[in-house]
């Protein structure tokens, strides 16, 4: 009883004071004829808060750091389906009680669930899919996810000072001011009817629910910044690609402030594979290429920034290295084993490029051969999901050649043109495009005659500046499934071959330290 006693002077002390300015505040008002003023500007506050609120805690452009939700750029075709699972389990968030998002163990309980999820994708048939993943490439996983999602909440004001108790006593001081202001709007209309009901039906129609809302939508944005991050890197995780560790991951997939200056020989050349049929002029298409891009490139600046592509493609299409694939044979009278031998020998070549060029010689009644080359290309990747599919253009040479009617005379306008040539060309193109595979879908026309040529610099390069983005992110991916696919005595015999080489430079510097002492005079 004591104790109660104690509680009530405790509450009447911290609530009197308030209570007794209200009530003089009330007949003040009153005794001037403010009251009614006062009670409008008050109702009209609450008012402006609920719909600010509402707003701003809804807005595309929050107030809180935006969550990317596009699949990454290392993600193929198979990974982009885990990345659903991952959208799913946040969504999920919607469904959970404001209390306990604030509890440390619904985030460990999401992490166990989405794992053995994403787990059961990779490994469907795996009796326990989770148990053969290695332990050091699981933490590597779980570094950069925690790492990604520090950065991200270090850019909420106070982010770096909360922790889990703060979080909930959040959530109980939050009910404790909801539940005193509750109990002011109930008692405002004894002491002033007009302007107390006003507040308690705004209070309980907008205001309430608008602080509610903007109490959840911090606590569900952290929810799903966590499984954001989390099932971002847990692919990549059962993709394989963490082996290479945490630093050379960080290196190869972060944009750094200059392209440049990446120290990394395999990725800083793209490679361009260019195929075709033996005589369809690979090689003289290679040596244009090449004095092109010597040459003056403000056409191709002009086109690519015309196509939202900014300069840095050039840089690209400078330092690419043009590939000539051996070609393969064709048979006009019927297919040969030998035919399909040479195919076979181009696809695994080019399969192994960042970008595919295939040379078409227009002059050939038949592109039987060039169709069954891209199908069988096609197909490669198909049957490798881990990977993804590089991206390839199709390149129509010989169109100045006599075969397509009239003389010579660039420029033309393959697409709209009506001299005969232009005619014959559009129609050679189309052809060629509705029969090859949809991942190839640009086809460009190429005269290359020693004096005049024409469509390098005016189409060709262009489209290969279009396509260079795409290219670097397939070099990655393949960089990064490559090295995930070593076998594990490889790994280890190179990593004992590190340890060796720096146990060796270790040994060799601290002689070098003691021969140099030795040799230092003695003072004095």
């Amino acid at each position: 009883m004591i104790k109660n006693w104690r509680a009530w002077v405790l509450l009447l002390l911290l609530v009197g004071p308030f209570l007794a300015y209200i009530g003089f505040g009330t007949i003040w008002l009153y005794e001037r004829r403010w009251l009614w003023p006062a009670g409008v500007l008050w109702l009209a506050s609450g008012i402006v808060f609920a719909i600010l609120a509402a707003r701003w805690t809804k807005a595309t452009n929050l107030l809180l750091p935006p969550l990317d939700w596009d699949a990454p750029h290392t993600f193929t075709a198979f990974d982009r389906k885990a990345w659903e699972i991952v959208e799913n389990e946040a969504g999920q968030g919607e469904l959970i009680a404001l209390e306990a998002l604030s509890d440390i163990d619904i985030y460990i309980e999401t992490s166990r669930r989405l794992a053995r999820k994403l787990a059961e994708h990779y490994h469907p048939l795996a009796a326990d899919p989770i148990g053969h993943v290695p332990i050091v490439e699981f933490l590597t996983a779980m570094e950069l996810a925690a790492d990604d999602l520090n950065c991200l909440c270090r850019q909420v004001p106070g982010g770096d000072l909360l922790t889990a108790a703060h979080w909930k006593q959040a959530v109980q001081v939050a009910g404790y001011v909801q539940k005193a202001n509750d109990i002011y709007s109930y008692l405002l209309p004894i002491f002033s009817p007009l302007a107390g009901l006003a507040r308690l039906g705004t209070q309980q129609w907008m205001v309430k629910p608008a602080w509610k809302n903007m109490q959840q939508n911090l606590l569900r944005w952290f929810y799903r910044a966590f499984i954001n991050r989390l099932g971002m890197h847990l692919i990549e995780l059962y993709s394989g690609r963490l082996a290479i560790g945490t630093g050379q991951y960080r290196r190869l997939t972060r944009k750094a402030a200059k392209r440049a200056q990446t120290n990394d020989g395999e990725l800083a050349t793209l490679v361009v594979a260019v195929a075709g049929a033996r005589g369809a002029g690979k090689s003289r298409l290679i040596e244009s290429l090449k004095l092109a891009r010597g040459g003056d490139l403000s056409l191709v600046k002009a086109r690519l920034a015309a196509g939202g592509l900014d300069d840095s493609v050039l840089e690209r299409l400078q330092t690419a290295q043009f590939v000539e694939l051996a070609g393969y044979t064709t048979n006009p009278g019927g297919e040969s084993a030998r035919d399909r031998a040479t195919r076979r020998e181009a696809v695994a070549q080019a399969v192994e490029a960042d970008l595919m060029i295939l040379v078409i010689d227009g002059r050939r009644d038949s592109y039987a051969a060039d169709v069954a080359f891209a199908q069988a290309w096609d197909l490669w990747y198909v049957e490798h999901p881990r990977l993804e599919i590089a991206p390839a253009l199709a390149v129509v040479t010989m169109v100045d050649k006599p075969e397509f009617g009239g003389d010579w005379a660039p420029p033309y306008h393959w697409d709209t043109g009506h001299r005969s040539r232009e005619t014959a060309v559009r129609a050679r193109l189309e052809a060629i495009r509705a029969a090859l595979p949809p991942t190839i879908n640009e086809v460009v026309a190429v005269g290359l005659p020693e004096k005049s040529e024409f469509g390098i610099t005016e189409q060709l390069l262009p489209a290969l500046g279009s396509l260079f983005h795409r290219a670097e992110r397939t070099a990655l991916i393949r960089h990064l499934h490559r090295v995930s696919t070593r076998s594990k005595a490889g790994r280890l015999i190179s990593q004992v071959g590190q340890q060796g080489r720096s146990l060796w430079e270790n040994l060799r510097a601290a002689r070098a330290k003691r021969q140099t002492g030795a040799k230092v005079p003695p003072q004095g």
